[in-house]
């Protein structure tokens, strides 16, 4: 029964394997010649984080310290959600030779493009890590064994919604920059730099409860012990995720007939 399992999760592992060290690749030449390489991801991240939490922290219920906490573990999150969105918009259009060239079908190519996304969200992570390891010790606990379920969550979510975004971008080509506008005002939208503990109504009470973004934001922060385990969050990410692979498999079952499988 065990060799049986292995066999067949095997291939996908491999895959895997070998689109993290394309990725590392792809990463490394993106930084050509600094000392540094890729560690620029995360340091850029860490940079701009340090500034939102200088400039946005407000208020005296939360310390310094824990609202920088705060906005790390969202802002890192958030970089993950707007490239799942801003980075699919051409995906089928513009990596047909890449796809060709390594016998990809479309899922395979955008397995691999999922890869890249959590080669960058995982150098994140260790930066997070070392950052609450050494001054936010304190926060690491028993609720960090919540990040399988919450990575599972996030990852089918990015699969399926980048195919479904992709398609419609096929579809309507002038949704792609409506995608990318809408990004940029999802972000002042989502609570990443603002603190949806402290809304109790009005615009952002409505952004909080309706922007599914802050609910994967929530979870992120209880996983960290940042917020308090709350199982409503879960169950609607939950529902949000499944609604996202609903619409992602469909997408794909009924587009078959016009985008040509590559393998």
């Amino acid at each position: 029964m065990t060799m049986a399992l292995w066999k067949s999760i095997r291939p996908y592992l491999s895959a895997a394997i070998r689109f993290f060290h394309i990725s590392y690749i792809e990463a490394k030449a993106q930084h050509h010649g600094a000392r540094l390489g890729v560690l620029w991801g995360p340091l850029s991240s860490l940079c701009f984080v340090v500034m939102l939490s200088l400039i946005f922290h407000h208020s005296e219920s939360m310390p310094q310290g824990d609202f920088f906490l705060y906005v790390f573990v969202g802002y890192i999150l958030w970089s993950f959600i707007a490239e799942t969105i801003t980075g699919s918009t051409d995906i089928i259009q513009k990596r047909l030779d890449f796809a060709v060239h390594n016998g990809l079908s479309v899922p395979g190519l955008f397995g691999k493009i999922l890869v890249d996304r959590l080669f960058s969200y995982g150098l994140n992570l260790v930066s997070l890590a070392l950052v609450a390891i050494v001054f936010f010790h304190d926060k690491l606990g028993a609720s960090l064994v919540l990040f399988l379920p919450f990575a599972l969550m996030i990852v089918a979510a990015s699969f399926f919604g980048a195919y479904l975004v992709n398609i419609i971008t096929i579809l309507f080509p002038d949704t792609r920059t409506l995608f990318q506008v809408g990004v940029r005002f999802l972000f002042f939208a989502s609570p990443v730099f603002w603190s949806a503990n402290e809304v109790t109504g009005g615009v952002r009470g409505l952004l909080t409860t309706y922007n599914p973004v802050s609910y994967f934001l929530s979870m992120a922060r209880q996983t960290m012990g940042i917020q308090v385990f709350n199982p409503s969050d879960w169950l609607i990410a939950l529902a949000v995720t499944a609604a996202i692979c609903a619409a992602g498999t469909l997408a794909y079952l009924g587009s078959r007939n016009f985008i040509r499988n590559l393998k």
